[in-house]
This record gives C-alpha cells, structure tokens and sequence, in this order.
C-alpha cells in the first residue's frame, strides 16, 4: 500500500483551480462550496442512513467533519476555492456562513417549504427543508455542471482520496473502492471515473507514507488575499518596516550596540535568495506576516537544502548574523500578531457580534438598526419588553461614573418620555418661548437630557418615548424628523441642524436650568464624580458654549427609540414617519414565552464590564461613504453589490407598481448603510450572504411597515411581493401572514 505523491496532489488542485472561468471573481467560491456541501452530505447520509438535522449538535459535528474532507489541506487549513489563501477557521466556515444564513436559515422559519441548494443558478445538489439537509437522487446529476469536464471530475475524485493508502498494483479501482466505501454508488456515477484520466493524473509516483500538504507547498497563489501585500508602495513600504524593524531590535537587544549593520547584511544576504523563489520580493521586508515568512523559508530550504544549517547558530560572520537577524525579526512579526492593539480590535468585534444580558437573547438586528439610523419604533403587543429593553441597554452601557450611577433605580443615560394623548404641536418636547413671570424658554427633559448627553459624548444615551403613538407623531416630532434628515458626517462627527436655534440660548440665560440637576466633576471621565457644580463652571460651560454657537443639535451619541402599540386607543403611523424610522416588531416568542421568559429574565443592573459604545452608535449617515469605505476594501465587489442593490429596490417597486408605497433613495441609502454595519460584524462572509440578510431586515424595518390596505389594493402587489421575497425569510413569513389577514378581513397592515 502507498499514497498519492505530492506531486498528485497538487496537480488535482491545481485542476480544480479551474472549477470558474476566473477563480478571482466575486462568488468563485460558490461551485467548490456546492460541491463540499453535497458530498459531505452524501457521506452522513450513507454512514447514517438519514437526514442531516441541523439543529443538532451531533448532527452538525459530523457534517462539518465531512465537509473537512472535502476542503482540508491539512490539519491547520483548509481551501475555499482551491485558488486563493488558505483559510484556517477550525470549522471550515461552515457554522459561521451554511448553518447561519440563506437556504438553511430560511428553512427554519418556513419549515413547511422545500428549499433547494445551491438556492441561486439553475444548479440544486440537493434539498434543505426545516433545517434538515436531504439529499435527492434526481438532482445529483447537476454534479457534473460544476465538474464539467472529465478532468474535472476525475481530479476531484483523487483529491478525495489524497490521505488514504492505495493498492499501487491497482490504482484506479483501490480509488474507486475506497470511494465507495465513504460515498453512495450513485454519486460516484456521476464523477464518472475514468482509468486514463486517473493515470494521466497520479503517474506512477506513490509515496510511501501520506504527504502532509503545508502553505508552503502553495506557491501560485494570488497575492489578492496574500497578507504580505504593501498598502504603501513597495520602496515606501520597504523602507517604513525597515525603519520600524530596527526601533524594535534597538529596543529588544541589549548586547549589539549598533545592529543597522546586522541588518543590512541581512538583507544583503536573504533578499536575493527569496527574490530567486519569488521575484515579486524583493526584500524581506515586504513580507509582514509570519505565517508567510515560514513559508516562504520553508520553500527556500526545500529548493536549497543546504540553507537548512544557515538558519542556524553554527555559522559565524555574515550567516550568523543573517540568523541572529531572522530571529529578530521573526519575533517582530510575532508581537505584531499578537499585540493589544489587534486583541482589543478582536475583543471589539467580538462585542459587536454578542450583545450581552438581556439583549442577546434577541434579534440583533435591532442592534444593527440603531447603528443604521438612531431613530426607532419598537412595536409589538403591550407587555412584550419594549420599553424594558431600552432601558436594559442603558443599563449594559452606562460607564462606571458616579454620576451616571447615581441612581440604582435608572441609569443617567436613560431617560423615559410618556407620551400625553393632548400632544399636538412640538412645545412638550423641546420647549417653548413664555413671557409668564418674565421671558424665557421653558425647558422640557427632553432638551436637558439632550444636553446632558452633551457632556458624555462617548457614552450612549437613550431616550425612551413610551406610547409614542397616543399622540399625532407627524405633529409634535415634526422638527425632530426634520432635523433626522439633515444628519452629516463632518470631520469625524455626526452633526445635524438644530432643534433649538443658537439664538434661544444667546438670548436667554439658561446654563443654570440646563445643568442644575446634575452631579458632575471636571474630569468628565472619572469614576469617582462626586461634586454638585454651579453654573458656570467645568464642563457645561463649555456645552453651553457650543449651545451658543450651533444651537442644540442632536447628539451623535443619542438613541431616540420610541415604544408602539396598536389599538383603538392609538394613531396610525403616517409614511413620513415610517419613512425616517427603523421599525422593529417585537411579538412574544413562539413555543412557550412564559417558561422562556423565566429563564432568559435578568436583572436590570449595571455591569462590571460596560458593553462598548460602538454596539449602538452610528459611523456613518451617507451610503455615499459607505460605498467609498467598501470599495477602498474591495473595488469589484462594490460595484457587483451596487448593481445588486439597485437590481432588488427595482424589484420591490415592480411588486408594488400600482400603490403608493413604493421606496425612494432614503430606502437605498439605509439598506447600503445596513449592509455596512453587517460586513463590518464578519468582513470574511460571502457579500451575497450578508445582502440577503441586509434586504430581508430592510423589508421588514422600511418597507413593509408602510403597506395598508383593503383587497382592492393590495390582492396582487402582495402575490408579487412574496414571490419576490422567497429569499428573504423574516419578510416571506410576515407577508404571508398579512395576506392571510387580508383574505379573512378584507383589509391588512403590517401591524398587527
């Protein structure tokens, strides 16, 4: 017995490497994770003689390790494509992008629907439906439009066999039976095996023992995702890590005094063996990752075996100082790996993507919302939390500051607003001009916690409008929603038109009424604020300062959420209103909510360890910047996603020709804006994934909410709608659920 040599391998990969005409493009990866999803499939079917449950962890387990091997190169990594970089996500991707999105997710919210895979092309392997991956002997045969040629097929066949011994008396049929031993007789037909093309493809090289593939071992491949790629150009980059390099070894040695000679000797003397190799180097200090520099070693010492003792402390003069220097510098790429600065970039994202207490248990996409547009309308059914979470926000990320503290109660960053049902113009809200007992300006919470949230710029500060719809919302938010609008980065700062001219604040003295309930000390930072101010001094003076001179603004770090029921006692939402508002339905679980509620409740406490400000606060206001920041990271793909993005606001208006809910450019900009804030989350997802998500919480948040109306109306945009939204999950369900009210009443709306 003996195993595929390395050159076989290779040379299968290097085959399958031309799976896509251009491997390079967007969405190349997509016929190589068909392929790995369906014969993973096809091997927990044959070993277990079921369907694969994909809410089970056992279930889950044994997929992904027969996903592994399908993809895994080795131990460490894995390829997506069998072209670019080597991924090293222990799982292979599959529970971050198969089990969380698209087909298999939208099976768990239609469970009576039958969803194919791959859901795009007129190419299904097989058939998703509650979860469960079902594999479907009639569709097998699309195999053989993703392996399209015979070369194709047949080096997929002993890339699938690269770690298994094999009888080198018999070469073709020891890989056919040890196919069949891991796969079903009806998907090995379709990689219809030919004896020729496995000779053409394996030789007569076999090895002894298994050839263990490393990154080195991939030379070719395209530097697109090479993590030693210069952002600077090559000389400037060059020179900046030579630079650097050298402050680092000044630092680190204390038995040279002077290394820039070590240095240069270094680099006279590796350079030119690694430009040899690789001639898109020309000196090592292009290379800036150290998993690459290994590799790149290991391929110098492999091509030149006798490099092996230069590396090494035995050599004296200019190859002792070269591996003196290696070492170094392999350190320096180590700290640069591991340093805090990139753990904490981590740990924030990390945040982003687990909210904790009480809110992880929801959607995060509320999350995602406020970071959209710091405007939203949580609706549901009284009882349900909405105003509770608001505060439990508040809660999770009010700093540890006496001040904000104060009260075990309500934290200073939350601010409760009951909405009266006699609310008809703006006056209750943000005050107003009296001449009772002398001019002045009548100052509401509302206005002194927007100033308050002033002083804290770095700090959330939430304002909850309980009941907002007892009163007309287009009367006495007008000025608010105006303002909305007018929201604009300038230099690093969202900044809006103000709510209260500069002059009210000019004209009247009212520093005093502003801040004179606040406990604060002049290091707004501190934890330990303990001193009752007067007016004039610290920080509200300076608050009142820039009252003065822009007006009262609304605050970059404010969240206004607004709680909604719908009944005979409230007001309908205008579209005005739902146009400048991300609207989140918040309805009782399915199951048992009472035995749920028990065990996911929890305290409305402060935490030890604040949850960071960038899980509420929006970045940006413009889809302008963001498709500006998307394209900096990848040009092509921004232009596939601004085709796509017009392709479906196209389609949600072909459904609703006819009406007058169609959407406008508001629409286009939040869905872009929403988009952002999700590849922010997982810049590695496939940007179709993170796109069907993006449209699917857009429907549900801008779209739908604005719909209303009797048979007449709505029988025919409504179909049309739902055949449109078959890949939007959270929108088909909530769709069919407002036609079936439409055929029982008559009339339907988005509210329930």
């Amino acid at each position: 017995m003996a195993y595929l040599s390395k050159k076989s391998l290779l040379e299968a990969y290097s085959q399958l490497s031309k799976l896509t005409s251009d491997p390079s493009a967007q969405g190349a990866t997509q016929a190589t994770s068909a392929l790995r999803y369906i014969f993973a499939l096809d091997e927990f079917t044959k070993k277990f003689d079921r369907d694969c449950d994909t809410s089970n962890k056992d279930d889950r387990e044994a997929f992904i390790t027969f996903v592994g091997n399908v993809v895994s190169v080795n131990k460490d990594y894995y390829t997506a494509n069998f072209f670019n970089s080597l991924k090293d996500n222990p799982d292979y991707a599959v529970g971050s992008n198969f089990f969380s999105v698209n087909v298999v997710k939208n099976s768990m919210v239609n469970t009576t629907t039958e969803f194919t895979f791959p859901k795009r092309g007129n190419n299904p392997l097989f058939i998703v439906k509650g979860g469960h991956l079902i594999e479907n002997d009639t569709l097998l045969p699309n195999i053989r439009e993703y392996l399209h040629t015979p070369l194709l097929r047949n080096a997929f066949a002993v890339w699938l066999v690269r770690s298994v011994p094999i009888n080198s008396d018999d070469i073709y049929n020891s890989i056919l039976n040890i196919l069949k031993e891991r796969y079903s007789n009806a998907i090995i037909e379709e990689l219809q095996l030919d004896k020729q093309v496995i000779s053409q493809l394996v030789g007569n090289t076999l090895n002894a023992n298994p050839y263990l593939l490393s990154i080195s071992d991939f030379p070719s491949q395209k530097p697109k995702d090479n993590k030693a790629i210069a952002l600077l150009p090559k000389e400037d980059l060059i020179n900046k890590v030579r630079e650097s390099f050298t402050h680092f070894v000044h630092l680190v040695n204390t038995h040279t005094n002077d290394f820039t000679g070590y240095i240069a000797k270094f680099e006279e003397f590796v350079n030119p063996k690694i430009s040899a190799v690789y001639p898109e180097y020309q000196s090592i200090f292009q290379i800036l990752d150290i998993d690459v520099l290994h590799a790149i070693i290991a391929k110098l010492k492999e091509v030149n075996p006798s490099l092996d003792k230069v590396f090494s402390s035995e050599y004296n003069g200019t190859q002792y100082q070269s591996f003196r220097t290696m070492k170094y510098y392999e350190m320096y790429l180590d700290i640069l790996a591991n340093s805090d600065f990139r753990a904490n970039i981590y740990k924030s994202r990390e945040e982003r993507l687990s909210v904790a207490s009480s809110t992880t248990d929801l959607n995060k996409s509320y999350l995602r919302a406020m970071r959209t547009k710091p405007f939203l309308l949580l609706a549901g059914i009284s009882g349900t939390g909405k105003s509770r979470i608001v505060k439990q926000m508040a809660f999770d990320s009010c700093p540890d500051n006496a001040v904000l503290r104060a009260d075990p109660t309500s934290p200073g960053n939350y601010c409760l607003i009951e909405v009266k049902p006699n609310w008809h113009d703006s006056t209750d809200l943000i005050g107003y001009e009296s001449k009772i007992n002398g001019n002045t300006y009548q100052l509401t919470p509302f206005v002194k916690f927007l100033a308050k949230a002033m002083l804290y710029p770095d700090v959330p500060f939430f304002v909850c409008l309980d009941e907002m719809n007892l009163a007309p919302v287009e009367q006495y938010f007008a000025e608010f929603l105006s303002v909305l609008e007018s929201r604009m980065k300038i230099d690093g700062h969202i900044v809006s038109e103000p709510l209260i001219k500069a002059d009210i604040f000019k004209k009247y003295a009212l520093e005093k009424a502003l801040f004179s309930q606040e406990v604060v000390s002049s290091d707004y930072s501190s934890t330990s604020a303990t001193v009752e101010p007067t007016a004039g001094y610290g920080k509200e003076t300076e608050v009142y300062e820039q009252l003065r001179e822009y007006g009262l603004r609304i605050p970059e770090n404010v969240v206004i959420i607004g709680t909604v029921n719908m009944d005979e006692t409230t007001h309908q939402f205008s579209r005005k209103v739902i146009d400048r508002a991300m609207t989140i339905e918040m309805n009782l679980p399915e199951g048992d909510p009472f035995m749920d509620f028990f065990a996911n409740a929890s305290e409305l406490e402060y935490r030890a360890n604040p949850t960071s400000p960038s899980l509420y606060l929006a970045t940006e206001t413009r889809a302008l910047d963001v498709v500006k920041a998307l394209a900096d990271d990848n040009a092509e793909k921004t232009e596939w996603l601004k085709g796509e993005v017009a392709k479906v606001l196209t389609g949600i208006n072909s459904a609703l020709e006819g009406t007058p809910f169609k959407v406008a450019y508001r629409v286009q900009n939040e869905l872009l804006l929403y988009f952002y804030q999700l590849w922010l989350e997982d810049k590695t997802a496939e940007w179709e994934n993170i796109l069907n998500i993006a449209v699917d919480q857009i429907l549900m948040m801008k779209v739908l909410p604005r719909i209303e109306g009797d048979e007449e109306l709505l029988v025919k945009p409504l179909d049309r709608l739902i055949a449109f939204s078959t890949s939007y999950p959270y929108a088909n369900k909530k769709l069919v659920e407002m036609k079936s009210r439409l055929e029982q009443a008559r009339f339907t709306s988005f509210w329930p």
